[in-house]
């Protein structure tokens, strides 16, 4: 490890980059389903049992226990995302530093906090990173230390402890049982008391069966190959204002594609360290959680990954290994060009985007919960106008739903309403998840449901039944809800995009 110094440095630094925007914007749709699960465990109930969840328990449990002790806010979160951010940029510089110098390492640092701090969201994914690449800069001294961060990791995402596991086993380390049992034994500890609690049935089914089957058919979007965006070509100026930004950001998955390609090559004509193995099937796996769902909110893992593999590769033969008398020079630098070029997009598309949101007109939210966040002015005025009708027409401690623009066709909701307003889910389901939500058993669960519940907020942005190239874009051609909410409900009043429903006497 380099010296203590210089990577305390680099983790202020890291969570000045991160948390200069960490009051700026709200997502309806992650923070509210994460902030809404907090509360729920918060309440005393357990995900899978009480409430629809088929994220791992890690996150929902940190949050729940911030909430208990802190109250509801919108602001806990982002602190630890800040830190969880800094913390993954300090690893990113320790690996590459590992097996390159300085420079190529310190680029590395800044790839991977410019790619951790936007877009920045309650996601589980920057805790598991940092389990993961802490079990990948242990593993071949502490294997066993190893082994409890990748179970560490799976409490917070399954799938990054498997690819983190599968490439330090591939790696072949001389504690290899060690860490095999370690890793088993925390994963234990950690999900037991919740699939106990729970029940096996009801924790297999959205643990695993629910991610592995439906949830890739409504999820998964095409890789970014064709770019139909805005693209002005009539001046220079022109480009840069309007086109550039979307360009690049569309782009950044196949940037960091090729640079991983080209990193992976440029290792592979040299004779790989055991490090070198294991980060490399990491990185790959961070393509296949890419791949999912290839959009902005699932480019940092591979980012981090890419920057301390494009390190080495541009380090050269410091990187750890001599290179293959038969490989040409030309043929070797070719690769290593891929994987610097890939480096420098990420970091230039990743300052770009600060700038952006630094530039964003923003007004402070003025709601108890929001604690400082700031959001544009109109949604402002629309949520803080909504929530004063909810507080006035429900008391505390009585439910509300929220529903969306329809119910046959859902890819977004607002379940943060539910904590902006302080009001609880008058059903379990707070994640408008297609091919859930959109089916006729649940959309009847809910009907039941809304049996004793006064007040109904239907979201009907355009954003919730936006179209999308797959499963969740089409309509399940179940209405049941609407038809519900025709017959049982009156219009209230509208403040911007949400219409009240107040149920008929």
């Amino acid at each position: 490890m380099p010296s203590r110094l210089p990577l305390a440095a680099l983790l202020v630094a890291g969570a000045l980059v991160s948390g200069i925007t960490m009051l700026h914007g709200i997502q309806p749709n992650d923070e509210g389903l994460m902030l809404q699960a907090a509360a729920r465990i918060a309440g005393g109930q357990v995900p899978y049992r009480d409430f629809w969840w088929f994220y791992p328990p890690g996150q929902p449990y940190v949050l729940g226990a911030l909430h208990a002790l802190l109250g509801p806010s919108l602001l806990t979160w982002r602190v630890l995302r800040v830190l969880a951010d800094a913390v993954v940029a300090v690893l990113v510089y320790a690996l590459a530093r590992r097996r390159a110098g300085e420079r190529p390492a310190l680029a590395a640092w800044a790839a991977a906090i410019l790619a951790m701090a936007y877009p920045s969201g309650p996601h589980p994914f920057p805790v598991a990173l940092a389990f993961a690449l802490g079990a990948l800069l242990a593993f071949e001294a502490r294997p066993a230390l190893a082994g409890v961060l990748v179970g560490a990791c799976a409490a917070w995402r399954i799938e990054f402890a498997v690819f983190a596991a599968a490439g330090i086993l591939l790696a072949r380390p001389a504690g290899a049982a060690r860490f095999a049992v370690a890793t088993v034994a925390s994963t234990a500890v950690l999900y037991l008391p919740v699939v106990i609690a729970a029940g096996l049935g009801p924790s297999w089914r959205l643990l695993v069966d629910y991610p592995l089957t439906d949830f890739r058919d409504y999820q998964t979007l095409p890789f970014p190959l064709t770019y139909d965006g805005p693209l002005n070509t009539s001046s220079l100026g022109g480009f840069l204002s309007d086109s550039a930004e979307p360009l690049a950001l569309f782009y950044l998955p196949l940037a960091l594609v090729v640079g991983l390609a080209g990193a992976v090559t440029a290792l592979a004509a040299r004779r790989p360290a055991r490090l070198m193995i294991a980060v490399g099937v990491f990185a790959l796996g961070m393509v296949a959680y890419l791949l999912v769902r290839a959009d902005l909110f699932h480019t940092a893992p591979l980012a981090v990954l890419v920057a301390v593999l494009a390190a080495w590769a541009l380090a050269g033969s410091r990187a750890g290994a001599r290179a293959l008398p038969a490989a040409r020079p030309a043929a070797r630098a070719l690769p290593v060009a891929l994987a610097g070029l890939a480096l420098a997009f990420a970091i230039a598309e990743g300052l770009d985007r600060r700038l952006l949101v630094l530039r964003e007109h923003t007004v402070a939210l003025a709601l108890p919960v929001a604690d400082g966040v700031r959001v544009a002015p109109r949604q402002a005025r629309e949520l803080q106008a909504v929530v004063a009708r909810i507080q006035r027409s429900v008391a505390p401690g009585r439910p509300i739903y929220v529903a969306t623009r329809r119910a046959d066709l859902v890819t977004s909701g607002h379940p943060l309403l539910y904590v902006l307003a302080d009001r609880p889910n008058a059903t379990r389901y707070d994640i408008p998840a297609p091919g859930v939500v959109t089916s006729a058993p649940v959309q009847r669960e809910i009907v039941r449901d809304l049996a004793r519940t006064r007040l109904v907020v239907r979201w009907t942005d355009p954003v919730t039944a936006a179209p999308e190239p797959n499963a969740a874009g089409r309509s399940s051609g179940v209405r049941i809800l609407d038809a519900a909410l025709a017959r049982d409900y009156r219009r209230a009043g509208r403040e911007g995009s949400f219409v009240l429903l107040e149920r008929r006497p």
